[in-house]
């Protein structure tokens, strides 16, 4: 009898130490979850996968601000291109250069609408920090485009413009204040929208 009570205590308290060790085992599990899910990605995650999410929208300048003045040399060595000159009209001004893919991409649509807008809306380029005005030169005949274009060799004008990116066009109304600006490459229908929303008296 002795006997059977010393093993029946033996495996009572084994019971009781692997209860303990699993108890133990839980917490510590239990824990590790918690500190994943409130610690968040890793930082190696956070940077490739939200920081695009994060990071806030270039600047550009505001609705209702009065677009800055410039008098630049023209392209093709006329008169100089004078923002002022074209006051009392909507203007699209498109800052590019010829090195910019996208720019390269969107200079026939800005060619075709500144055809189709010709007396109602005035479109103007800026060649910016380009290292060859031929190249910008060949560029613009290639697109068939016949709107006065700037040369804005050091990008003196593009930084009042607040630009930090290549293109960026401004939509200017007849008194020379900022409508909006597009980020990108332009296309015919995005630019005859401007086009309607520049002409379109308000209601």
């Amino acid at each position: 009898m002795p006997l059977f009570a010393a093993s029946d205590h033996r495996l009572s308290s084994s019971d009781r130490v692997f209860k303990l060790v699993a108890l133990i085992a839980a917490v510590c599990l239990l824990g590790f979850i918690v500190f994943v899910a409130v610690r968040g990605p890793s930082k190696n995650n956070r940077v490739a996968g939200t920081a695009a999410l994060e990071a806030p929208p270039p600047a550009v300048l505001k609705i209702g601000a009065v677009a800055p003045l410039f008098s630049l040399p023209r392209l093709d060595g006329g008169a100089p291109v004078s923002l002022a000159g074209f006051r009392g009209a909507p203007v699209i001004l498109n800052f590019f250069a010829s090195w910019c893919p996208h720019c390269r991409t969107e200079l026939g649509a800005i060619a075709a609408v500144a055809r189709q807008a010709s007396g109602h809306i005035t479109v103007v380029g800026v060649d910016s920090n380009d290292t060859s005005s031929s190249a910008a030169a060949s560029l613009l005949a290639g697109a068939h485009a016949t709107y006065p274009v700037g040369v804005d060799a050091h990008a003196k004008v593009a930084s009042e413009y607040l630009l930090s990116a290549l293109p960026v066009t401004y939509f200017l109304d007849a008194s020379g204040r900022v409508v909006g600006a597009e980020l990108g490459a332009q296309t015919v229908t995005s630019l005859e929208h401007w086009v309607k929303r520049l002409t379109t008296p308000p209601s």
